[in-house]
């Protein structure tokens, strides 16, 4: 699909957090540790999928056709990462081989200027995050050039996409919310922006959890720039040199005219610089 811009890394883990079955074939191949820590890894990511060991892809065919496991309406609200944000962190087996998650969470948006930079150094990574290994993350994000707009956020791999999502529903008058939606939405509303937050899924290696936070909280603006008010922001972010601007704007502007589904968003490639 032309219009399908995720990489080889963000298509594989979008196929895990989405199944209800995985195989982990050539286990003979591997050790008993090597095994487990790449089990551990896939539960963080797929807590509800079935696993099934595997050699040469041998595997009874009742355990992967006619399970009844598929849900349409599962599969229409799936999102396993906010699962995972929502009903809180675990501390499972899976710290035994350091593999471990949590969510970051904060009310104030992100200088887009400054999240790039730290995106890169993730990616690249550039102290704290050579021994942080973050493997996978997911989100929501909130940036200050785009106050109406969620962002959705995905990172596998070397790669890491930044698109425009829906607007908040802090943007949409209530007359035309779902019905039940205001209570469902109480707990994460906070005035005077509502919805409006960061909400990302970390999952990886080693995780410093202060450390990531300190720097991901760097990125955000301070409370005298919060008092400046989001048309000030915006001037700012493009003032600072906003790397999202020109392709937010494009597929907000491709959307509003019938075109793309916001899939051309924002999105690098980074390899290790040596």
């Amino acid at each position: 699909d032309p219009e399908d811009q995720r990489t080889i890394s963000h298509l594989l883990c979008d196929q895990v957090e989405f199944a209800n079955v995985i195989i982990v074939n050539k286990c003979d191949q591997i050790n008993s540790d090597e095994k487990n820590q790449v089990k551990r890894l896939i539960q963080q990511m797929n807590p509800t999928a079935q696993l099934i060991d595997s050699i040469y892809s041998e595997v009874p065919l009742d355990r992967v056709l006619g399970t009844g496991l598929y849900s349409l309406s599962d599969s229409e609200k799936h999102d396993g990462w906010l699962k995972e944000a929502r009903i809180g962190e675990h501390t499972p087996e899976t710290l035994e081989y350091g593999i471990s998650s949590f969510t970051y969470r904060a009310r104030k948006p992100f200088w887009p200027h400054k999240l790039d930079l730290l995106l890169e150094e993730m990616l690249n990574k550039v102290p704290p995050f050579d021994r942080s290994i973050i493997l996978r993350s997911k989100g929501i994000v909130w940036l200050a050039s785009f106050t109406g707009i969620q962002g959705e956020f995905s990172l596998a791999g070397n790669h890491f996409n930044l698109v425009p999502g829906n607007p908040w529903w802090a943007e949409i008058d209530k007359e035309h919310w779902p019905k039940g939606l205001e209570d469902a939405i109480a707990p994460l509303w906070r005035e005077p922006y509502g919805d409006r937050q960061q909400e990302i899924v970390i999952i990886g290696q080693k995780l410093d959890r202060d450390v990531i936070n300190k720097a991901l909280d760097a990125c955000l603006l301070t409370e005298e720039e919060m008092d400046m008010g989001e048309e000030a922001w915006n001037h700012m972010s493009v003032d600072a040199g906003d790397p999202f601007y020109e392709d937010w704007y494009n597929a907000i502007d491709a959307a509003a005219v019938g075109g793309s589904d916001n899939e051309h968003g924002h999105s690098h490639d980074h390899h290790h610089h040596g």
